[in-house]
């Protein structure tokens, strides 16, 4: 998980969760997010080379409409395309899906402030 301020000046990886099942990992998302009452929650969406939806961006739906149901008014999805390789760019020894976390959180600011 990363985080940003409002205005998108600040961005940093905060927490990395451990997938075990839905209850667990919906508790324990749930106990970071109460922390941000009115945050927009970006979740990374597998998209293929050629932007389109496969097998692995409808999991990634599914799964967070199971975790995030309580706040799914909050949920904004962005491709998460190549993020992976960026971070291990930025940070080479660094948590690799804190680190891709921080640069989609990066990105959707940036294309925010664009409006």
């Amino acid at each position: 998980m990363a985080i940003s301020d409002a205005a998108g000046g600040f961005v940093a990886h905060r927490h990395v969760i451990e997938r075990r099942n839905l209850v667990d990992d919906r508790a324990a998302l749930a106990a970071i997010l109460d922390d941000y009452p009115d945050a927009t929650i970006l979740v990374g969406l597998p998209l293929s080379m050629d932007g389109t939806e496969g097998p692995q961006a409808t999991r990634a739906r599914q799964w967070a409409r199971q975790l995030l149901e309580d706040r799914w008014d909050a949920v904004v999805f962005r491709d998460e395309r190549l993020t992976t390789v960026a971070a291990r760019g930025l940070a080479p020894e660094g948590p690799v899906d804190a680190v891709a976390a921080e640069v989609i959180v990066h990105d959707f600011m940036n294309d925010r402030s664009a409006w």
